[in-house]
């Protein structure tokens, strides 16, 4: 049998909590919200910035075409 090592005045169990066992104090959640997850929310910046984008985009591309097809007619 192992001969046990003297007590050091505190439990062997004790430490310090996990990083993954604690967790970001959140609001108070609906059922809903706990069920279906969290509702997601539309920035409405972010698609216009998309749309002006596309747009930028198809303009250039038909301003090249136009005029490859000018010079070489």
């Amino acid at each position: 049998m192992k001969p046990t090592l003297p007590s050091s005045g505190h439990s062997k169990f004790i430490g310090k909590v996990r990083y993954y066992h604690r967790s970001k104090p959140q609001a108070q959640r609906t059922w809903d919200e706990w069920v279906e997850g969290p509702s997601t929310k539309v920035r409405r910046s972010r698609k216009w910035l998309e749309i002006i984008g596309i747009i930028v985009g198809v303009l250039a591309l038909a301003g090249i075409i136009t005029g490859l097809v000018i010079e070489l007619s």
